[in-house]
């Protein structure tokens, strides 16, 4: 992840990750105006390299997992309809 002060953080540590995985922004949010990504676009563009299973793993551990202060992206699950919304226990 790249910053410069308060600017808003992207996935990717070099311009070419950062352009690579522009396609899975979605939007900013309105409140602090951090990027906001789509989880299932990042994971499809980590699949590209590796299988399904170890983006997701990939995913979890090193973006998600990295927190890097108040900037740090927002990632989010899209669904097709609320019923496919997972409830916890």
């Amino acid at each position: 992840m790249i910053t410069s002060g308060d600017m808003p953080l992207l996935i990717g540590a070099s311009e070419e990750e950062i352009k690579r995985f522009e396609p899975a922004i979605i939007g900013q949010s309105d409140a602090d105006f951090r990027i906001v990504y789509s989880v299932e676009k990042i994971i499809d563009i980590l699949s590209e390299d590796m299988t399904r299973e170890e983006a997701i793993e990939f995913y979890e551990y090193n973006i998600l997992g990295a927190y890097m202060g108040e900037m740090t992206p927002i990632y989010v699950s899209e669904y097709g309809s609320i019923y496919d919304i997972p409830v916890p226990d």
